[in-house]
């Protein structure tokens, strides 16, 4: 065991500390992920000044940081299926009224959609607007060993997606076996288990309007269930902060920085982007009549955790509660917003990205951009955000299969890979604010938002967080 080892684990750990204590003294949660991700960025970068690139002294340090690092990663996705599946399937089972379900459901799917089409839009003005050239880029990076290793692993699921075709990829949305479809396999397993857990849902609530008795055991089961899982979903986000911390410290001394250098002009394009599509949103809340300084006071605290965690699908129990408890949304509108939101429409992940790479992927194959170009490009990100999983690396499957529908090289894809978590972060936060757009507006429209509470001055404070304990 090597002193570099010893020394830099006391260091990691002491941290892990330092965030325990944090708790104690009641420091809020989103303090404590801005601080881990603070200090993981700032560990990791000097941990690469000293040691140096993927220096053989702190392979065994990179390894141990890998377990907590990616155990946090691996148990959010252990949750998400589970999550999504009751949520949507009480969502659909509780509603009261024969109507009230065709008048959430596709108003809170067209606003997702709408709103990535925007996105995309977004995302081909900001490269023309920073004046990147895809062309240098490659040449900078693209003969990177491990750019050749992403490449192979981008090619393979490039190659899954073109044996499929585009209408493969949309029956791939049924499933024909759920328990396949349960254990997450596939890319399009989320949106599935939407599909799944909707129609089991309304089926559900047919036989409870003619016989109540015959289904009152599984709806108690289904919300007990429900209930287990949000609480198996709180005790994970707890790890959050710990979680944070050690993926970052992994992403600053796995990527050299002299080569992220080089993508800084992509990375502050696409903050520009995912900064105006916030400001759409906000225009989309004043142009409903309601006020857009509430909206963006009252998500901001599921937004921090969604930039911390990069899991949208993580913060649905938050993004209910926000919905329901601050912006005034009813229960059925915000359980479908926020469920859909995890996989229809993301707006960072699906749309802005996607469409920033395209055009990338045109510039290194010469390929005229023109309007025609572009408008097929807004529909095909509309289409391809079916089915994209809210939790971090969504965005690479969406920017893969839109080039790959658009007949685009993916070289660009594997290179990009490298700064995924620093962009997803504000993505993830994004996609979110979308599904609580989606939310709020829905409830407007159909007259069932609370307008007092949602001009009200109340947000998430420190109780709501003591309840969450986080």
């Amino acid at each position: 065991m090597s002193l570099s080892f010893i020394m830099l684990s006391i260091l990691f750990f002491s941290f892990y500390a330092l965030l325990k204590r944090f708790k104690d003294q009641k420091k809020s949660f989103n303090f404590r992920v801005l601080s881990a991700l603070a200090a993981g960025l700032a560990l990791g970068g000097a941990i690469q000044l000293f040691f140096g690139f993927q220096s053989p002294d702190t392979a065994g340090f990179a390894e141990l940081i890998s377990v907590f690092g990616k155990g946090y990663v691996r148990l959010l996705q252990m949750i998400v299926i589970p999550l999504v599946f009751v949520a949507m399937t009480a969502s659909i089972m509780n509603v009261d009224g024969g109507g009230t379900l065709s008048k959430i459901a596709p108003k809170v799917i067209g606003i997702l959609i709408v709103t990535v089409a925007i996105s995309g839009a977004v995302g081909v003005a900001a490269i023309y607007l920073f004046g990147i050239d895809a062309n240098v880029l490659v040449s900078s990076v693209g003969s990177d060993s491990s750019v050749a290793a992403r490449d192979q692993a981008v090619l393979s699921t490039q190659a899954a997606m073109q044996s499929q075709g585009l209408s493969g990829l949309a029956l791939s949305i049924i499933p024909t076996n759920i328990f396949d479809m349960l254990t997450g396999s596939q890319r399009t397993s989320t949106l599935s288990t939407v599909l799944f857990g909707m129609f089991l849902g309304y089926s559900i609530l047919q036989v409870k309007r003619r016989k109540p008795e015959k289904v009152r055991t599984l709806i108690d089961f289904i919300n007990a269930t429900k209930e287990a899982v949000l609480s198996m979903v709180r005790e994970i986000l707890k790890l959050t902060p710990y979680g944070v911390f050690a993926l970052m410290t992994s992403f600053m001394m796995n990527n050299n920085l002299f080569a992220l250098a080089e993508m800084g002009r992509f990375i502050v394009a696409s903050y520009v982007a995912i900064g105006v599509m916030f400001v759409v949103h906000f225009v989309i809340v004043a142009l409903f009549g309601l006020s857009p300084v509430k909206f963006m006071k009252k998500s901001l605290p599921v937004l921090i955790f969604g930039f911390g965690s990069r899991s949208s699908m993580a913060a649905i129990p938050l993004n209910v509660e926000t919905q329901t408890d601050q912006m005034g949304v009813d229960e059925e509108t915000a359980n479908m917003a926020a469920t859909f939101g995890t996989s229809i429409g993301q707006n960072g992940c699906a749309g802005i990205y996607p469409a920033m790479l395209a055009i990338m992927a045109s510039q290194v194959m010469g390929v005229t951009v023109d309007f025609a170009f572009v408008a097929q490009l807004i529909a095909v990100i509309a289409i391809a955000s079916f089915g994209i999983a809210g939790v971090g690396g969504g965005a690479t499957f969406a920017a893969v299969a839109v080039l790959t529908i658009m007949g685009l090289d993916i070289t660009v894809v594997a290179i990009l890979v490298s700064i995924e978590a620093l962009i997803d972060m504000a993505r993830t936060a994004l996609n979110i604010s979308d599904s609580l757009l989606s939310g709020v507006v829905t409830a407007k429209v159909n007259g069932t938002l609370d307008i007092p509470q949602y001009n009200s001055d109340t947000i998430i404070n420190a109780s709501r967080e003591n309840e969450l304990a986080l």
